[in-house]
């Protein structure tokens, strides 16, 4: 899973890089109020993409950490919270 993630955030940053290199084109092609928008998009985009990047420090990265319980804890805390929703 944490392959996965590695990847497809690789892919956004790429795929982020190439949507702001088409919008810097474009403004270079003809200046205009769309062009500057398509390239703050752009930024915001990457900036976005950099942001998801799994940080090297943690082993999993962007899931939290859990405490796996016992399969009968966690019946009896289902079976609790079940039983709360039904009094409603």
């Amino acid at each position: 899973m944490e392959k996965r993630i590695l990847i497809a955030s690789w892919l956004f940053l790429i795929s982020s890089s190439l949507f702001l290199m088409d919008s810097m084109f474009e403004v270079a092609q003809h200046f205009s109020p769309i062009s500057l928008l398509h390239w703050s998009e752009g930024v915001l985009f990457l900036l976005g993409s950099i942001f998801f990047m799994p940080s090297s420090s943690s082993s999993s990265p962007s899931l939290p950490k859990t405490v796996c319980n016992s399969d009968s804890e966690t019946q009896e805390k289902l079976a609790l919270v079940a039983t709360n929703y039904a009094d409603e």
